[in-house]
């Protein structure tokens, strides 16, 4: 009787094909539950970080208009103490101050389509007292500060 050679089979390393595929599905949910997740989160902080930059020129034109309560454009923007009309979050105006009023106004640069080119407005009335609105800006992005639409 003649003797056989059993060869013995070793499994090769490695993955199957079903289980990349399970890895590649879990890695699409967790994707598609994440990216909205982050996006609103960065829609959030870049309102958060445009109404803190427009805020800064309140205490300028504050300042100002105790002495000069009618300016023209330059003067006001002046008096706000703003380097630039540009920041990394906002483009800055100003309108010009007539009787102690004046608005500032950030104009969101960059960012989600969300917030991307609205608007953050600091108001203030003759007798001082500044509000701030968030034109275009859903509510849960705007901050307790300034309110956004509903």
């Amino acid at each position: 009787m003649k003797s056989r050679k059993v060869i013995h089979c070793r499994p090769q390393p490695g993955f199957t094909l079903i289980e990349l595929m399970i890895v590649v599905a879990i890695l699409a949910i967790l994707a598609a539950i994440a990216l909205p997740m982050y996006q609103d989160y960065v829609a959030k902080a870049k309102v958060g970080a445009a109404v803190a930059e427009a805020a800064g020129g309140k205490t300028g034109i504050d300042a100002e208009i105790v002495m000069t309560p009618t300016m023209d454009a330059a003067k006001t923007f002046e008096a706000t103490r703003f380097a630039d009309p540009e920041t990394p979050n906002c483009t800055l105006s100003v309108t010009p101050a007539d009787a102690g009023k004046s608005v500032i106004t950030c104009t969101i640069k960059g960012g989600p389509a969300l917030v991307a080119s609205k608007k953050v407005t600091w108001t203030r009335s003759e007798n001082g007292i500044w509000k701030c609105a968030a034109a275009g800006i859903k509510g849960k992005y705007s901050t307790p500060v300034c309110p956004g639409d509903a």
